[in-house]
């Protein structure tokens, strides 16, 4: 069998082979392989067409894989929120995760009101260090820590916060405004997508305590 023909069978055979692999990844490195199948194929038949085009296809790919890979290396998560990730965030990957991060600043009250009720809340606040409670009504119905959002109720809703809370003594928490989160909703759906299922959920879990 001329070696042209067991060339482009097993370019084709290849490409067969990346079509069926979901993983992204994979499916373009076996793809790149096997446009090198055809690239070959096309400098036996002296196919300058093909040749060109084949090559724009492998650059193309190349460049992308490289960009996965990038994507897929392990990022360190630094020690003080590595909690936080691994609790909360950690449906993201961690580039996501820390691309999620860089969008927010560190803000810091002591016994001062951080949200009214009756207020509406525009910006996402994780507490980071120390304590906030609930209150209505002059009682605190709820005390929240480290890990847990600030009335991402009103937040996720849009409508009026339903109780004040209160820092207790010094708190700490991380703080993403609206304008950022909704750049990042644009720019990156899917990272935005879980951080709506993590709200979901520490919203129901406080509504079912």
């Amino acid at each position: 069998m001329p070696l042209e023909i067991i060339i482009v069978n097993l370019s084709y055979s290849l490409t067969f082979v990346a079509l069926a692999i979901r993983e992204i990844y994979w499916l373009r490195i076996i793809l790149t392989i096997a446009q090198f199948g055809q690239l070959a194929h096309a400098y036996l038949k002296l196919d300058y067409s093909k040749g060109f085009w084949t090559t724009i296809f492998v650059i193309i790919n190349i460049i992308q894989i490289v960009i996965l890979y990038l994507d897929r290396r392990d990022l360190p998560i630094p020690e003080e929120i590595k909690d936080l990730y691994d609790n909360i965030f950690h449906t993201n990957s961690r580039r996501e995760f820390l691309k999620f991060w860089d969008g927010g600043k560190v803000c810091q009250l002591e016994n001062e009101t951080v949200i009214k009720a009756g207020d509406t809340q525009a910006d996402l606040l994780l507490i980071l260090n120390g304590k906030a409670n609930v209150m209505r009504e002059g009682k605190k119905i709820a005390t929240l820590e480290r890990g847990q959002f600030i009335a991402e109720i009103s937040y996720i809703t849009g409508n009026p916060a339903s109780a004040d809370v209160v820092a207790q003594d010094d708190l700490l928490f991380y703080t993403w405004s609206r304008d950022t989160l909704n750049k990042l909703r644009k720019s990156n759906p899917a990272t935005m997508g879980k951080l709506d299922r993590i709200l979901t959920l520490d919203m129901a879990g406080k509504l079912t305590r």
